[in-house]
């Protein structure tokens, strides 16, 4: 015959087992469930602030991707036949890299990666949140007196003219999302294609870093 005492003992050591088992169970599932949510935060930076600081100061760019890897000045793009010189005013560029001397401003540029698909000039999806937040900070008051050059680049595999025409393509795809999806005036965009000219990685000239479009400021009148 079991003691009552003994049956009651138990039936406390049972208890206290059980409790301790389901504390240590959820404290488990808390710590796991931590660094997840941190993590899924983390996952999406926004780059407005990188491309502001590139577009307004070059010299002291250290975006890898934003930073330009060509420089135009204004003869260039109007030599280019990417606007007319009598649009132009020069005395509206403010960036650093500007003095009184007689060498030509370079106008304020950033690089943009954006990707497309092989032998495509379509947007891909993956490609829009980066081109909202340009949008976004090209809207602000302190570039309102700028035109925007969209300038397609791309690597060496391919003709000359096969490359141009790509480019240009890609160029003109970005500036037409910009207007459609994120209101960006039309009126305020141009673009055009440089080909595989102006490649950002000379010593590697099919990587693909060099398929990127150009974003350059144009002051205008």
């Amino acid at each position: 015959m079991i003691r009552p005492s003994l049956v009651f003992l138990s039936l406390i050591f049972l208890s206290s087992y059980a409790s301790a088992q389901s504390t240590i169970t959820l404290d488990s599932f808390d710590t796991d469930e931590t660094p997840t949510q941190s993590t899924t935060a983390s996952k999406t930076p926004d780059n407005s602030d990188s491309m502001s600081s590139c577009l307004l100061d070059a010299s002291t760019c250290t975006n890898k991707e934003f930073k330009s890897s060509a420089s135009f000045s204004i003869d260039d793009v109007v030599n280019l036949g990417i606007v007319d010189r009598h649009e132009v005013k020069a005395t509206e560029i403010s960036t650093s890299n500007s003095d009184n001397s007689s060498k030509p401003q370079t106008l304020p540029s950033i690089d943009m990666e954006i990707l497309f698909d092989y032998d495509s000039d379509i947007v891909r999806l993956d490609q829009h949140k980066k081109l909202i937040e340009l949008s976004n900070l090209l809207k602000e008051s302190k570039f309102s007196k700028f035109k925007f050059a969209f300038l397609g680049h791309s690597d060496s595999k391919g003709s000359p003219q096969y490359n141009r025409n790509l480019s240009l393509k890609r160029a003109t795809a970005v500036t037409r999302y910009l207007a459609d999806a994120t209101g960006l005036q039309s009126s305020r965009m141009l673009s055009s294609g440089m080909g595989a000219s102006k490649l950002k990685t000379p010593g590697d000239p099919f990587g693909a870093a060099n398929r990127r479009v150009q974003l350059v400021l144009i002051p205008v009148k």
